[in-house]
């Protein structure tokens, strides 16, 4: 398995609004919401996108440690499963990625969510909806259920174009809990 860090072509891989305080998270924030393409969009309220990303991250951390996840960090670094075609759309081919296969970490400091993690935190709230699949929505997995997801429902493909039953399945996202192998 191979896990897929994208940032824009002119800024830094690793950046992180988690470990900056509100109001200098704000700041970036709004600096980035008039970047074009889909994945700025997130950034029209920026006050609303923080909160979110807080509630999100400590959803993220308490239901991993749950899991017996071992997070080394406070917050953690975003990977996808494999590469995602939305995302590289998003960016509007402005975009740079650094690749790690995950034998080189280790498994107790990465979760995963199916999809993005603010999409799956959001999602729990959506039972009886079309597009939302208890089996791996609303949930964070640890290495071996994600492996397990993985061989019973793939890796989300372009489904999310043209299927809206899957409109939110876009990429698995993998979050890593620590600096030390980045």
């Amino acid at each position: 398995m191979i896990l897929t860090h994208y940032h824009h072509s002119t800024k830094s891989a690793f950046q992180s609004l988690s470990c900056l305080s509100d109001s200098e998270a704000l700041r970036v924030i709004v600096s980035l919401k008039d970047f074009t393409g889909a994945v700025y969009h997130r950034f029209r309220d920026p006050e609303k996108y923080l909160v979110n990303r807080r509630a999100t991250e400590a959803w993220l951390r308490q239901e991993f440690i749950k899991k017996g996840g071992q997070p080394l960090a406070a917050y953690p670094q975003y990977f996808v499963v494999g590469r995602s075609t939305w995302i590289e759309e998003g960016y509007n081919g402005q975009f740079e990625m650094v690749q790690l296969p995950i034998t080189d970490l280790p498994t107790a400091q990465i979760s995963f969510t199916y999809p993005d993690s603010m999409i799956s935190y959001w999602l729990q709230s959506q039972a009886g909806q079309d597009f939302h699949h208890p089996e791996y929505h609303g949930q964070v997995f640890n290495y071996s259920e994600i492996c397990q997801i993985i061989d019973r429902f793939g890796v989300p493909s372009e489904k999310w174009r043209t299927e809206p039953v899957h409109k939110y399945d876009l990429f698995i996202e993998a979050q890593v809990w620590t600096n030390q192998y980045i």
